[in-house]
């Protein structure tokens, strides 16, 4: 394990028992799962997470993170600059059996029950690997500007040929 990695290693309960603030930056090149999307991994993302423990005796973590990614836009494959909010409250477990099961937690959405996610957590606990996801799940499933200023041509309902390369050869 790298230098970095044991640096982003917490222990979230003993965070949510002492009622913990984390602040800091969040590098945007450490963002692996993101590389593809973006367009520049420079900068960083500020992040805030609280401990606590709330009113039923359960670990709590808040997370917050904004900044702004750039990324990929899927319309017109140029960069836009996509904004990050998240502010997420995520209740810690001490194991699987803790969890909600997927059928329970779907219905639990469809009721409309906003108790906050599950999370099983740790004494080396991996915060950035928190914090990318939180990040990943924060965005848009379709990042792309509100107005394009090129659309291309299969965006635009133009049809296409794999001959118009050749055409342009031609000439």
């Amino acid at each position: 394990m790298s230098e970095i990695n044991k640096n982003w290693l917490r222990d979230v309960f003993a965070l949510a028992t002492n009622s913990g603030e984390l602040v800091g930056t969040l590098p945007i090149n450490g963002l692996t799962r993101l590389h593809g999307d973006l367009t520049d991994a420079t900068g960083e993302l500020n992040y805030r997470v609280l401990g606590s423990i709330n009113s039923h005796k359960h670990s709590m973590l808040h997370i917050e993170i904004n900044g702004s990614l750039n990324m990929v836009c899927q319309r017109c494959l140029e960069s836009v600059v996509q904004s990050v909010k998240v502010n997420n409250m995520l209740q810690l477990v001490a194991s699987d059996a803790e969890l909600d099961s997927e059928e329970a937690e779907l219905e639990a959405i469809l009721a409309g029950d906003t108790s906050p996610e599950k999370i099983v957590g740790s004494k080396d606990f991996d915060l950035h690997g928190l914090l990318e996801d939180e990040v990943i799940l924060g965005l848009p499933m379709v990042v792309a500007h509100e107005v394009c200023d090129e659309v291309l041509p299969m965006a635009a309902g133009q049809k296409t040929s794999p001959f118009d390369a050749l055409v342009k050869l031609k000439k």
